[in-house]
């Protein structure tokens, strides 16, 4: 089950970095990260938690489909390919929709795009994964997010063969009203990882957690 960790290290920002010590990746993060808006921190945290495996195997459901809209969509399939590109590893991005997946094939070098249902092509997949990032089913209102949960729940059991202890599993479009509430994709996920005494590694708009057997 999902556990989290304690363990913090302070990363060097770009302005502390010599020139000579500044790779692509350095560089390409340093423009993108202020456009991330409500996701930048997560998506720090999650480069930072990558920065630990050699070559890391990603795979996420829901691609690249709006040109350029970090702000909105966050734009996962072009920051993972720009990761892959600079630090080596695989990634794998899956979605239903055709034009998305051709969009997201022009765009980038390094994803193996798959145009295929997000749950039956992850219950398919071979091979352990070291983050998962679940975004396939759009939601577009936070009080009806019942069929997006539970897709996102449908894919986590999909993909439970793949996972290993110290995988990064992380849900996007997540909210906590001011009541309390918690609604988004990762609500049935959260439910059911809390009620196995799981705490998330990260929680915000984004969600994450540490799986551990």
């Amino acid at each position: 089950m999902p556990t989290k960790s304690s363990s913090k290290t302070k990363k060097l920002t770009t302005s502390e970095l010599t020139t000579s010590e500044l790779t692509s990746w350095d560089i390409y993060w340093d423009q993108i990260k202020p456009r991330l808006n409500k996701r930048a921190n997560t998506f720090d945290q999650i480069f930072d938690y990558l920065g630990g495996i050699r070559e890391p195997v990603i795979v996420e459901t829901g691609t690249y489909r709006e040109e350029n809209n970090y702000e909105g969509d966050g734009c996962s399939t072009l920051l993972f390919d720009q990761y892959v590109a600079a630090h080596g590893g695989i990634l794998w991005s899956v979605d239903n929709e055709q034009k998305a997946c051709d969009l997201a094939l022009s765009e980038t070098d390094h994803a193996i795009v798959v145009c295929q249902d997000s749950v039956e092509f992850l219950a398919s997949l071979e091979g352990k994964i070291d983050l998962l990032y679940l975004d396939s089913y759009n939601i577009t209102d936070w009080n009806r997010d019942c069929e997006p949960a539970a897709h996102h729940l449908k894919e986590l059991f999909a993909a439970r063969h793949c996972l290993k202890p110290g995988t990064l599993v992380v849900i996007d479009d997540n909210i906590v009203t001011p009541e309390g509430k918690r609604l988004g994709k990762g609500r049935l996920v959260y439910e059911l990882i809390e009620a196995l005494g799981g705490e998330p590694y990260f929680d915000d708009y984004q969600v994450g957690w540490i799986w551990e057997e």
